[in-house]
């Protein structure tokens, strides 16, 4: 099995779409940790905050498979496939990192950028994975912290959806 970092994020009624979207997540894969969950203002666009997390799962499919498996759930939530990349979401869900695969896997990139990019993305990835490596480069995760620990970010608690440890 796969050992797999996915991002999720909303900000159109987070407080519902977040805890369903974990729900119909665990149909899918194995979830093994969730992270706390973050507010953060919107990236790109002007919209309501967004509130993000970070899960760990495990899967035997690939990385195309889980892809194709996520953009459904998104797409039961409202999206609609042609949506443009910076607008207001009712869930979006990325892969992150993939066990240890680096590089252009399936049409996707692999670790995902916003990874050492984003606050909002590598603040919930350490909650539950603090020894984290980057595939990419062999640098741990932690290292990127600085580079974005400017960036506002609260931790915010969601009814429904229940913070793990790492397995």
């Amino acid at each position: 099995m796969a050992r797999v970092f996915l991002g999720m994020g909303a900000n159109l009624s987070p407080d519902i779409n977040i805890p369903a979207g974990i729900k119909r997540l665990s149909e899918t894969v194995d979830i093994a940790a969730v992270s706390p969950c973050y507010e953060s203002e919107a990236v790109g666009f002007t919209g309501p905050a967004f509130i993000n997390l970070v899960i760990e799962a495990h899967t035997t499919m690939s990385v195309a498979e889980l892809n194709r498996c996520l953009k459904q759930i998104e797409t039961e939530f409202g999206r609609e496939p042609d949506a443009e990349k910076y607008s207001d979401r009712a869930l979006d869900i990325d892969i992150l990192v993939v066990d240890e695969l680096s590089g252009d896997i399936d049409g996707i990139t692999l670790p995902r950028i916003d990874v050492w990019r984003y606050a909002f993305v590598l603040r919930p990835l350490l909650d539950i994975w603090p020894n984290g490596v980057c595939p990419k480069n062999k640098t741990p995760l932690r290292d990127y912290w600085p580079h974005v620990s400017d960036q506002p970010l609260q931790e915010v608690t969601l009814e429904g959806v229940a913070t793990t440890s790492s397995l």
